[in-house]
């Protein structure tokens, strides 16, 4: 039985990681919409960047495993 690395796993997930991915970025599109809506200073504001903050976070850990698992095909 061959040995798998890490990032062989990983990328059996592309897939998921690509879902995750596009999930993010419309969660992103809305969510930024809805925050000029929303009054500053409030705790719905404050929700909001918080969701931003970790839909940016999510978004751009599976991009960077997208780029990676497509780099390790090549």
């Amino acid at each position: 039985m061959p040995d798998e690395t890490f990032t062989t796993v990983l990328c059996r997930f592309r897939r998921h990681f690509r879902l995750l991915f596009m999930v993010s970025v419309l969660s992103l599109l809305i969510l930024g919409t809805a925050l000029t809506a929303i009054e500053s200073g409030s705790s719905t504001y404050v929700i909001t960047v918080v969701q931003i903050v970790t839909f940016l976070v999510l978004g751009s850990l599976s991009f960077g495993l997208m780029v990676l698992c497509a780099r390790s095909n090549e």
